[in-house]
């Protein structure tokens, strides 16, 4: 069975908490949680500094997985840092690392990242 939730959280300091509050109601543990909230912050926290206007979180949640999207107008184009220098610009790394896959898609100025995150 599949359940879609979506959430619109402001684009501030406060939408990853939201975020994870939600998510949070949504999952049967803390080990599904976990991940899913990890990756979450990431994506929001990307949509935040780089896009403008408000930020959608959806959520399908599937037998063995969860699809997290986050949408916002942005003109940037997710990027995956490789370098070691710096104190930001590697949570797309991180996603790499938790998710089964990510990718983004554009429509005009609307950037929608996606994850899928195992989960039993």
């Amino acid at each position: 069975m599949t359940a879609s939730y979506t959430w619109e959280l402001p684009a501030d300091a406060t939408a990853p908490g939201q975020a994870r509050w939600h998510l949070r109601q949504l999952l049967e543990s803390d080990s599904e949680a976990i991940d899913a909230e990890l990756v979450a912050t990431e994506l929001i926290t990307n949509a935040w500094r780089h896009g403008r206007g408000p930020i959608t979180l959806s959520a399908d949640l599937r037998p063995d997985c969860l699809v997290l999207e986050v949408c916002s107008e942005s003109d940037a184009q997710p990027n995956v840092r490789t370098d070691a220098g710096g104190s930001s610009g590697r949570g797309l790394s991180l996603i790499e690392e938790l998710a089964r896959a990510w990718g983004f898609t554009r429509e005009g100025d609307q950037m929608c990242v996606w994850a899928e995150i195992a989960i039993s």
